[in-house]
């Protein structure tokens, strides 16, 4: 990694290492969760699901069922059909009772003797092996399955509603067929029922006969075969061969991943699948897993941020440390040289020279033997303070050493006018030492840098004119010696 981005390697590496960390975690907290999920419906919900509504089934269809088996063994059902069916009343008061009770509305009885279809209201019609109507009638006569059958179909005494009829055959004790007695359940009021367990558990419900079709469900809706359905039609073998045990399938639908219980009736024939839309059933897993992603992200990045930060900050002060003088806050030996080339470039587009000023403390030595180091050091920091207020913003100032400072400035000639300013500046300025007043000079040694003269010739002239402001009394500027290239230090 090399660039900008070089210097905040590790904390980049740390922050993919954290990012992956985050991602494996919510990899394995969303496998975990979405097996405990799917453990729950498999093993708990759809099984109890399962239960509940067989339990409901018994109250709703299996009672009725049982009130139909007592009503095709009731003697005397058995003796008036016996008895040339007289009084026909009778029958019909007898069915009008039954009705209302667990949801019966439907309740009738046909005699195989005179083949009449007599309800609560007397006698309806006479069945006929022609009409088709009646057709359900000489099947359940034909049904070996056992004693009753169970059917939808229209009950012309309600409005043809779609009712759900128990045809139970009436066998006297010596095995005589006597008829069909049987209640029906509309339709609608099982749907209704079916929907609001739909709503309480949120999972289909539906059952299917023997030969695959949906002859109840939630919506009502005309037969349906099971093999006609989409992804439960490759589960139509598996869901008829089941039987009383819970069977656990599952299937895909439109990118839905579904999972279903089946298991078989015996007392109604029929086979009930409780299904669970799995897919539907991780979302509010997949939203907790982005909310989990989208707080740890933010944490990271937070984190990430204050790493950085701290970071930056730590790199400008090393940066400062290694490039300013601690104790005058001028810019060091080191940081003037790398600053140097940008800074001739400049001068250079400016179309300046540049100037440069050799400045040194007068009796420096005198000030630390006197008065201490702390106050020499504070009369180094003052110094350097009054020269920075006297400079621009494109001009340097470097501590060059001890007491000496270096001030290189863009010029048009051989001027001294800043070096006289800086030297009036710091004489005229008023310290402390002590509680006594203090007063300090420094001298100035001032050269025009012209190329092609090198920065040491440059530094030699101008040390050499300082030499000669310090022997000349001090507190003064002198010039430095026209440069020669012969006069040029030999590498």
């Amino acid at each position: 990694m090399s660039g900008p981005l070089s210097r905040y390697r590790l904390a980049i590496i740390v922050a993919l290492l954290l990012l992956a960390g985050i991602i494996v975690n919510a990899g394995l907290y969303y496998q975990q969760g979405s097996q405990d999920i799917r453990h729950g419906i498999v093993e708990q919900g759809l099984p109890l699901t399962g239960d509940t509504i067989f339990s409901e089934i018994d109250k709703s269809i299996l009672r009725p069922l049982s009130v139909a088996s007592l009503m095709a063994n009731d003697t005397f059902l058995q003796d008036w059909l016996k008895d040339g069916e007289r009084g026909p009343d009778r029958v019909a008061r007898y069915l009008a009772a039954i009705n209302g009770r667990y949801g019966i509305t439907g309740s009738f009885l046909v005699s195989e003797s005179s083949r009449r279809y007599y309800y609560a209201g007397g006698v309806l019609k006479t069945v006929s092996p022609s009409d088709p109507e009646d057709r359900w009638y000489f099947r359940s006569l034909k049904n070996a399955q056992g004693a009753y059958d169970i059917a939808l179909d229209e009950d012309m005494t309600n409005g043809g509603k779609t009712t759900l009829f128990i045809n139970h055959r009436i066998v006297d004790s010596q095995g005589k067929l006597l008829g069909v007695i049987g209640v029906g359940l509309p339709q609608a009021e099982l749907s209704a029922q079916l929907a609001a367990h739909e709503r309480r558990f949120q999972r289909r419900i539906y059952f299917i006969d023997h030969d695959g079709r949906i002859v109840l469900d939630s919506a009502g809706a005309g037969q349906r075969k099971l093999r006609d359905l989409p992804g439960l039609a490759q589960l139509a073998d598996a869901i008829l061969a089941g039987g009383p045990e819970p069977r656990k399938l599952e299937y895909s639908r439109d990118g839905n991943r579904y999972l279903l219980t089946t298991r078989l009736l015996p007392e109604l024939g029929w086979h009930l699948l409780v299904e669970q839309n799995e897919t539907r059933a991780l979302q509010p897993l997949h939203a907790a897993l982005q909310v989990n992603l989208a707080i740890n992200s933010t944490i990271l990045l937070l984190v990430l941020i204050a790493v950085l930060a701290t970071l930056q900050h730590h790199q400008r002060r090393m940066r400062q440390l290694a490039t300013t003088d601690p104790l005058t806050g001028c810019l060091n030996r080191l940081a003037f040289l790398d600053l140097l080339p940008g800074w001739l470039r400049a001068c250079e587009r400016a179309s300046a020279e540049p100037q440069l000023l050799m400045i040194d403390i007068d009796h420096f030595k005198q000030v630390n033997d006197k008065h201490g180091h702390q106050i020499g050091d504070r009369v180094l920091r003052e110094i350097a303070d009054l020269l920075r207020s006297q400079l621009r913003g494109g001009d340097l100032l470097i501590r060059w050493g001890g007491e000496e400072f270096v001030v290189l400035v863009h010029s048009h000639g051989d001027d001294d006018a800043l070096a006289e300013r800086l030297r009036s500046i710091v004489a005229n300025h008023i310290m402390s030492a002590s509680g006594k007043r203090l007063t300090v000079t420094i001298s100035i040694g001032l050269c025009q840098w012209l190329p092609p003269e090198t920065l040491e010739a440059a530094v030699a002239r101008a040390d050499l004119a300082l030499y000669a402001a310090k022997q000349g009394g001090r507190n003064r500027v002198c010039h430095a010696q026209p440069y020669h290239p012969l006069d040029e230090p030999i590498a």
